[in-house]
């Protein structure tokens, strides 16, 4: 891990904790802390929770991440995955869209999830 990363990684420990704690977000630190993980080696670009996670009112679930980058989409969410796996077995979702290139389809999709963004 370069030392980007590691700043990275601790920058989004830090802002996980900080959700947490505030109730905006339902992870444990395992989660947290495979999901700052894997989310420092991703390509800049917004960085986003939503799904049940992050709804204090609602039970279980997966853990849904939303990147907002002009990364190819297919490879960046399998990279994200897979580091994350390494960490931790939860079920991750990653939605990677392009913001330059967005479609009616994925703006209705964005406009309708209520998402807690981290970068």
């Amino acid at each position: 891990m370069t030392e980007k990363e590691r700043n990275r990684r601790s920058d989004l420990i830090n802002q996980l904790e900080a959700l947490r704690r505030s109730g905006q977000m339902r992870l444990d630190a395992d989660e947290s802390a495979a999901l700052a993980y894997a989310l420092s080696a991703v390509p800049s670009g917004e960085i986003a929770l939503f799904g049940s996670r992050v709804e204090p009112n609602r039970r279980g679930g997966d853990i849904d991440v939303l990147l907002l980058t002009d990364a190819p989409a297919f490879e960046t969410s399998q990279a994200m995955a897979v580091r994350f796996f390494s960490r931790c077995e939860e079920k991750i979702d990653v939605v990677v869209i392009n913001p330059n290139t967005i479609t009616p389809e994925q703006q209705d999709f964005l406009d309708r999830i209520t998402r807690v963004r981290l970068q």
